[in-house]
Parts: structure tokens; C-alpha cells; sequence
């Protein structure tokens, strides 16, 4: 580590800290000190609360949206990526759990956990896959898309906090169980499933034998499917609370599964049209989780509180597809079998604290060590000529095993110290974090020495033990090292300090300003089977100045204005040369990658009627220099993906609104909505092909003869509608009615080169219903989701004509919950 730039941050740290320090403590006699007797204060503590969080909203100097474990039970929400797009402004990348915030996607946007970083749970992208956070753990989940300089420099879109339930109140213990039914899903008695699989409960893995192949056969599972016995979803989950004194304690510990069926297309076309690749594909999904949460609390007294979190987080996905079509490079109509499997287990450990020094004098820590390990353990794939029947081995990767293993060990850690004036808050810090990342890959291709008819469903009958004498295996390695893997090393150390300053100008205008410094250092090695090996070193500083101003009409009126700069650092899978091949799509880093800088404004007016009531409307602008964007090679293979920074300069700008209001209340009957829309815009200038070469190494880019695009991600309109009934039948029974409704607009996937058109997500229709008894002890839920089922779809278009790159079906689900609290 680079100490003397290191100590930069520390520099700015304790210069800031100094004009503090040095100030003489005030004298009793100075203070005035006012006594109210007689008086009691009562209110919701519940943080979750919705009223809780509006009022929160209100006060803020700083723009904070919450979205609240109150409203999530309402709804039915299972976990923190639907809760997420319940805010306004967000959408969902359907099929990956990952999140897009004013249309910016995964490389803008953070993830936390009680303020501080969690690892991914996927090489492919920067966030972790909130699907698999359950909101029975959450509190509420706050988004903040306006800029604070204690939030990671490497801000776009937005900070997605999740703040983990703490227990108060009386000891209770809650047992939940749950089924539900895919309704294109449900009646498939040959729910395809891979031999070897992660099993039921999402725990079995399996490898390969190590060895000389040529004498010895180096699988263990089948190539053939199995089909599942009962593809219906479950669910059971444990979670209860207790005060002893000072110490509380929540804890969790959940299972969940879902089978999804889907028939749809694949494709990919040349510049005048004509199929490259299409291919008809029926997948098969099945998905697990695992969740443990323990939540420990001591209250030292009421000036010092120390928490500790551990949340085990496991999750599987066996994906099963099997596609038939065309392939130029093969020049046949194919028969596709391709099975993909991945584990991954997540242990995040926090420790942190919250402690009133003094009167004017607080501070907040925070550290955490998180593991993450996710693992490929036996991906297989075979391609058949569909007319004779064939294995076709024209690639080494048509027919194939694949294995891999990715371990990402994070250290992170947080001080904010926060002195009080009488008009002047004051509040610095220090941020850090360590994150090492280790990846490595086999792939086992096999070619044949005969040709013969094999049946797509018992593949095993030709490729086995006793057949290894005509099998020829090549794992891109010399023979001596055919059982290295190839790898990627990956690490990254952040170093900030940055400092507050909120100055009252009067009882209605508040102004926060404040600044921060991000000394940023990435080391990237590799050895891939295209690339060969290499390494790169890239440090960068960072100087981010921020401004929030509150400024109070009356008191249900506030008009806010935030102006920021921030930055996005390409992500490991950016960076680094290395391969993820699929059917239709192969998709490689790029080490020529350099950050993107972005400069952030907002104004925003919001209107608080009545207590739990707002209507807010906010215009927001990004200006990003450099924007980094998924874009096809300019090569033959022109199905092939990587990264740029794509364009000189670009900009999303756009206007948000937010409704919530209480329609009719007649006794203990109240019919209430919240629905929030965002319109965008979006254009970035396109860089020339020699300022491509000059940046890239000499690899180049030729666009559809377009030199400004859109910036990819940013939908023209999002929009979420929700009418919910609530009627209170005593003190201790209720009903709870809410149908939701989401629209996603079209929105830029990827750009096209040679011609051949851009990629478009086009627009997601969701409609759910939730209904939910609560009588005293007992929960009754009923779900029914996605009753639209709209169509996920990618087009290429070229020339204005729209053809499928890709295309599927969630399903409708109908789903019943069950509940018991002691």
C-alpha cells in the first residue's frame, strides 16, 4: 500500500477534527436550561412504522427515502429487491434480483447492511442479489439517491441501506409456514433437474476427478436430467425476540424454494437480418434459500449501545435449458442440453456502536468482516446435430463440464464523530474497506474419435467410463497442466475521510455542506485460456464536495436542493479479461476500463398533509464523464459482449412523484394508496473509433452510424400503483387488502456494433394481490403475483425492425401462508 498517499485521507480527517478541539468547553452559567414538568411524550419507536418513517422523511435534512417493514407485510413482500422497487424511481433486472435506480444499474449503485458494505454473491456483478435478503430480517430499507459525503464515493444511482430488525418489546417466538404454485409451472411432470445437483435443500455439490482423463473418466454425475418429483413452492421460517435487562436479542432462521418453467427464444442477427443464432429454449429453474439472522443488543446505559450482527446467507439455482434451432457457425439446425448449477454461502459479521459522549459530542462505529464464497461445481453442456443426431464438436465448448469457485473476503469499517453548536452541527469521519477477491475456472471440452446417433435424453449411453478410450479432452491447457485452473485475482482498498457541516440559518432554512477524499488502489492478475496471463495496477484520487439545503415553507412544506460530484469505479467482471460463455452470449472484462465521474443535482418540494401523508415531486439531473456501457466487439463473432467507456460525456435527466394519502377512513375501515411514477431521459456523446484504439489497446468499435445513443439502462417511465384496504375488526384482529401494480418502459440493454443494431429491454407489466389475516396469535396470508405475466423480452432492432434476442415467462403464482406467534 502506497502509505504516503494513504495518509491524505487521514490528513483531511484530522485537519477538519482540529477547529473543534481546540474550542474551550462553555461554562454551566452560560447555558440556559429549561424544565417541563408534567409533560409526557408518547410515540411510535417503531422504525419500521410508516408514520415513523414520513416523519423521519420530513425532518431530514438530507433527501431519505424508507420503504418499511410495516408496508412489506402489508403487501406481502418476501424480500428486499421487490421492497426495493417499491420506492420511487426503481426497477427490477428481471431474472437477476439486481437493481436499477433512476436508470442506473449494478456499477453505479451500493449495497449495505446496517451502513456497511456487503460482498456480491455473483462474479457478473457489483450488489448482491437482494432477492435473497427475506423482510421478515428487515427493519426497513432505506434508499438514498442524493449524495452524503459518508456514503461510499462510488455513488450513481443510489445507496441501498438495510437496517436488520433489533427486538423490543415483549419476548415472543413466531412459526411460519407457506406454500404456492407457478401456474405455467406446476402441472410439468418432467420438471427437468441436473443429475448432481445442489439437491432439494441447495447444499449438494459435486467436482471432477483429477487426473490424466485419457486413462481415467473425470466425472462423477450423469449428463442425463432427472425429472423433479413435486415441483410445488414451500417455505418455513423460525424468528422470535427477548429483552433481558440491557441485552435483546432477534433472531431468524428461514428455508424457501420456488420452480419456475418458461418456454421462449434466443437470438442474435447480422446487420441485414438474417439468424446468427435462433433457438427455441424450454428452461427449468430451481432456486433455494437458506437464512440465519441473530441480532444481539446491549444498552450499557442510555448514553452507550454496542450491536452485533451475523446473517448466514446460503442460496442455490439449477437452471436447465434445453434449446433447438440454428447456428451459423455449426451451419446445422441443433439440439442444445445445457445445465448450470451455482451455490453460494455468505457470512457477514458486524460489530458497531452508538455512544453520547456528551451533550454536543456523539459518535457512531461500525466494523465487519464478511466471507463469501460461490461456487460453479458442474456445469455441462452437449449440442446435437438435430437432423442425424450427432455431438457436434466443432468448438470445444460445445460440448463440455465447467467448474468454478469464487471466495471474496471484505474488511470494513466506519467512525462518525458529531459535535452539536447552537446553530452548528458538525459531523466527520473515516471510512474503509479492504475487499480480496479470488476466482478460478476449469472447462473440460470433449471431441470424439467415431460419430454416431445419440439420443438427447440418455446421453450417458455414449459418453461414459467404459466409452473414455474415444473421448478426447481438452481443458485449454498443455498436457502437464491440464488441470490448472485458470484465475483471476482481484483487490481493492479504499481510504476516506470526509467532514459535515449543517448550519441553521433560521428555523427554516437548514444547509448542510460538507466534502470527502477516497484514495482508491486496484490490483488485478490473471491467467485466462483467451487472454493469456498479465496484471494491472490503478490508483486514483478522488475529491468530492456535496451541498443539502432544506429549506422549510411552512410546517407541512419543505423544498430541497442537493448538488454533488461522485464517481464509478469499473467492477472486478469489468476489468478483468476473463470469459463467461453461454449459448447465445459470451461476455469479457476489460483491463483498459477507467472510472467514470458524476455530477449529481436534485430539487425536490414535498408536501406533508397529515400525519403518514406526503406528495412530493423532484427534478434530478447526472451529468457522467466517461459513462461505461456493455457493447458487442467489432469482430466477426459479433455476439460476443464487453465493456467500454463508451462515450465522452452523457446525461439522465428526469422528474419523480410520490403519493401517499389516506382516500376514505370511516370508523376502523380506511382505503388508503402509494404510488410513485419517474420519467427519464437519457443521451451520451459516442466516442470515434481512433479514440476507441488510442484508449483500448488498439481494439476498436464501429457503431451503427449513430454518435449519440441513450445510456444504457435508463427506462423512459417507471411507475407503481398500490390501493390497499385495511379494517381493524378489535384490538387484536385485522384484514389487510393491497394489490400493486408496476410498469417498467423500454430502456437500453446493450449497444450494437457492425451494424447490427442496438438492444432493448422492452416494457414489464406486474400485478400483485396480497390479502392477510391477523387474529391475535394466528397469520393468515394469501398471494397471488405476476397475474399479468408479462413477457420478458430483449429485441435487437435493426433498421426499426424488432427481432428476439431474448424472450420468457415468469408465471402467475397463487400462494398460501401460515403463521403462529407464542
Amino acid at each position: 500500500m502506497n502509505i504516503r498517499k494513504l495518509s491524505v485521507a487521514v490528513l483531511f480527517l484530522l485537519s477538519s477534527s482540529t477547529i473543534f478541539y481546540g474550542q474551550k468547553k462553555e461554562k454551566d452559567s452560560t447555558q440556559r436550561e429549561k424544565k417541563i414538568e408534567g409533560i409526557a411524550l408518547k410515540g411510535s419507536l417503531k422504525k419500521g412504522s410508516e408514520s415513523n418513517i414520513i416523519s423521519l422523511q420530513r425532518k431530514s435534512v438530507e433527501v431519505i427515502e424508507r420503504v418499511g417493514s410495516a408496508q412489506l407485510e402489508k403487501q406481502g413482500i418476501g424480500d428486499a429487491a421487490t421492497a426495493v422497487t417499491k420506492a420511487s424511481g426503481t426497477q427490477k433486472q428481471e431474472g437477476s434480483g439486481q437493481i436499477i435506480i433512476r436508470g442506473l444499474g449494478d456499477r453505479y449503485n451500493g449495497t449495505t447492511l446496517n451502513g456497511l458494505p456487503i460482498p456480491s454473491d455473483n462474479p457478473e456483478f457489483k450488489n448482491i442479489n437482494l432477492e435473497i435478503f427475506k423482510t421478515s430480517i428487515i427493519e426497513y430499507i432505506s434508499l438514498d439517491k442524493v449524495y452524503n459525503p459518508k456514503f461510499s464515493g462510488d455513488f450513481g444511482g443510489a445507496n441501498i441501506n438495510i437496517v436488520s430488525k433489533e427486538h423490543s418489546g415483549k419476548p415472543y417466538f413466531k412459526v411460519g409456514i407457506g406454500s404456492s404454485v407457478n401456474l405455467q409451472t406446476f402441472d410439468k411432470d418432467n420438471f427437468k433437474l441436473q443429475d448432481g445437483g445442489p439437491g432439494f435443500f441447495g447444499y449438494k455439490e459435486t467436482t471432477f476427478r483429477k487426473g490424466d482423463p485419457n486413462v481415467r473418466y473425470p466425472f462423477s454425475t450423469s449428463w442425463n436430467f432427472k425429472n423433479a418429483d413435486n415441483p410445488f413452492n414451500s417455505n418455513m421460517d423460525f424468528e422470535g425476540g427477548a429483552t433481558l435487562g440491557k441485552f435483546s436479542i432477534f433472531g431468524y432462521a428461514g428455508f424457501d424454494n420456488s420452480y419456475v418453467y418458461s418456454a421462449g427464444k434466443e437470438g442474435f442477427y447480422d446487420s441485414t437480418g438474417d439468424a446468427i443464432k435462433a433457438l427455441d429454449v424450454d428452461r427449468y429453474t430451481y432456486g433455494t434459500n437458506s437464512t440465519a439472522l441473530v441480532n444481539l443488543a446491549y444498552k450499557i446505559n442510555a448514553a452507550n449501545k454496542i450491536s452485533f450482527t451475523s446473517n448466514f446467507i446460503h442460496s442455490s439455482e439449477q437452471d436447465a435449458r434445453f434449446f433447438k434451432g440454428y447456428m451459423r457457425e455449426i451451419g446445422t439446425d441443433i439440439i442444445i442440453n445445457r445445465g448450470d448449477n451455482k451455490l453460494t454461502s455468505t457470512l457477514i459479521n458486524q460489530l458497531y456502536g452508538n455512544h453520547k459522549v456528551t451533550d454536543s459530542w456523539t459518535t457512531d462505529w461500525g466494523v465487519s468482516y464478511n466471507m463469501m464464497n460461490s461456487k460453479r461445481p458442474d456445469r455441462l453442456q452437449n449440442t446435437f446435430d438435430a437432423n442425424t443426431l450427432n455431438l457436434i464438436a466443432a468448438s470445444t465448448i460445445n460440448n463440455h463440464r465447467y467448474f468454478d469457485e469464487l471466495s471474496d473476503n471484505t474488511l470494513n469499517g466506519f467512525i462518525n464523530i458529531t459535535k452539536q453548536l447552537e446553530n452548528l452541527k458538525i459531523n466527520f469521519g473515516y471510512n474503509g474497506s479492504y475487499k480480496d477477491r479470488q476466482f478460478k475456472d476449469t472447462t473440460i471440452g470433449l471431441n470424439f474419435d467415431i460419430q454416431t446417433a445419440v439420443n438427447p435424453s440418455n446421453v450417458d449411453a455414449f459418453i461414459n467410463a467404459s466409452n473414455n478410450g474415444i473421448i478426447r479432452y481438452n481443458t485449454f491447457r498443455n498436457d502437464s497442466e491440464r488441470y490448472i485452473p485458470f484465475y483471476y485475482n482481484f483487490k481493492q482498498n479504499i481510504q476516506a475521510g470526509f467532514v459535515n457541516f449543517d448550519y441553521k440559518f433560521s428555523d427554516r432554512l437548514v444547509v448542510q455542506l460538507g466534502g470527502r477524499f477516497d484514495y482508491i488502489d486496484i490490483q488485478s492478475k490473471w491467467d485466462d485460456a483467451i487472454f493469456g496471463k498479465d496484471k494491472s495496477n490503478k490508483t486514483y484520487n478522488k475529491f468530492l464536495p456535496a451541498l443539502n439545503a432544506k429549506y422549510s415553507i411552512n410546517d407541512r412544506q419543505n423544498l430541497r436542493f442537493s448538488a454533488s460530484k461522485t464517481y464509478t469505479l469499473p467492477q472486478a467482471k469489468e476489468l478483468v479479461p476473463t470469459g463467461y460463455y453461454d449459448v447465445t452470449t459470451n461476455v469479457y472484462g476489460n483491463p483498459f476500463l477507467s472510472p467514470s465521474d458524476n455530477y449529481n443535482v436534485d430539487l425536490k418540494w414535498e408536501l406533508f398533509s397529515k400525519p403518514g401523508e406526503v406528495f412530493s415531486v423532484t427534478a434530478f439531473g447526472k451529468y457522467i464523464e466517461n459513462p461505461i456501457a456493455r457493447t458487442t466487439y467489432s469482430t466477426a463473432a459479433s455476439s460476443d459482449m464487453t465493456y467500454f467507456n463508451i462515450a465522452n460525456s452523457g446525461y439522465v435527466a428526469g422528474a419523480e412523484m410520490e403519493f401517499r394519502k389516506d382516500i376514505y377512513k370511516a370508523g376502523n375501515s380506511k382505503l388508503y394508496t402509494f404510488l410513485n411514477a419517474t420519467y427519464m431521459h437519457s443521451e451520451q456523446k459516442l466516442k470515434s473509433e481512433s479514440e476507441f484504439a488510442k484508449e483500448n489497446g488498439g481494439k476498436t468499435i464501429q457503431f451503427n452510424g449513430q454518435t449519440t445513443d441513450a445510456i444504457q439502462g435508463v427506462a423512459d417511465f417507471l411507475a407503481n400503483v398500490n390501493l390497499g384496504y385495511n379494517q381493524k375488526l378489535n384490538s387484536n384482529n385485522t384484514v389487510d387488502f393491497v394489490v400493486s401494480y408496476s410498469y417498467v418502459g423500454k430502456n437500453l440493454f446493450a449497444l450494437g456494433t457492425n451494424r447490427v443494431g442496438n438492444f432493448y429491454e422492452n416494457p414489464i407489466h406486474l400485478l400483485d394481490a396480497n390479502l392477510k389475516f391477523n387474529f391475535k396469535q394466528i397469520g393468515i396470508g394469501i398471494t397471488a403475483k405476476n397475474l399479468i405475466n408479462s413477457e420478458n423480452k430483449i429485441e435487437q432492432v435493426i433498421d426499426h425492425v424488432g427481432y428476439t434476442n431474448r424472450s420468457y415467462t415468469k408465471g402467475r403464482q397463487i400462494g398460501l401462508n401460515l403463521s403462529y406467534q407464542f
